[in-house]
């Protein structure tokens, strides 16, 4: 009898430690979970990084930076200047796309004619 009151007294006294460390142990878990997360995503970042860190290092990423800034060409290139139109002309032309066709092509008939 005494035997079975100190079985049953042990196994009630380990239910009570595990039930007592149980939501320290889920919390540590959960945390556990959030720092393998943020571990994968700092992997990805790092590989990310080094394949910037390769181009950045590449000829073709050189090759265009020197075209860009310093305007530089290889032997035998022809360099195209774009110039972009001044404020005046897009705004006249901005006008003249908001316009219908048909007065727009009588406005124009109308300058032709009236230059003569």
């Amino acid at each position: 009898m005494i035997f079975t009151f100190i079985l049953v007294f042990a196994a009630g006294f380990l239910v009570y430690l595990l039930a007592r460390d149980y939501p320290k142990k889920l919390e540590i878990e959960s945390q556990l979970g959030d720092i393998e997360n943020k571990i994968t995503a700092l992997k990805k970042d790092e590989e990310k990084q080094k394949t910037m860190a390769e181009y950045l290092r590449s000829e073709s990423y050189l090759e265009k930076q020197a075209r860009l800034r310093l305007n530089l060409k290889k032997e035998g290139e022809e360099v195209v200047f774009v110039y972009r139109k001044d404020n005046g002309e897009r705004e006249a032309s901005k006008e003249n796309r908001d316009e219908n066709p048909f007065l727009s092509k009588l406005k124009e008939l109308f300058r032709i004619l009236m230059r003569r």
